[in-house]
């Protein structure tokens, strides 16, 4: 199963969200939780996996721009 990174963050978001069914717009609170959920990935991911900042196909995955990315789409920016 291949998915997005912006699916992986909403499926992300959605289980914080728990137990409501969705997420609407107005209602960051849990987009913000899911952002500081791929923040401590990505940390984790650069300090146990050396693979993740290198030129493999896994240092293409960057929790951490993307959660930036999100977060200023929230702030409006």
């Amino acid at each position: 199963m291949n998915i997005t990174m912006k699916q992986f963050f909403d499926m992300v978001a959605k289980t914080i969200a728990e137990p409501y069914s969705q997420i609407v717009d107005h209602d960051i609170q849990h987009k913000r939780r899911a952002i500081r959920v791929f923040l401590y990935l990505d940390e984790f991911m650069m300090e146990n996996v050396p693979e993740y900042c290198g030129d493999t196909a896994l240092g293409e995955i960057d929790f951490g721009s993307y959660a930036a990315g999100v977060l200023d789409e929230i702030e409006g920016k």
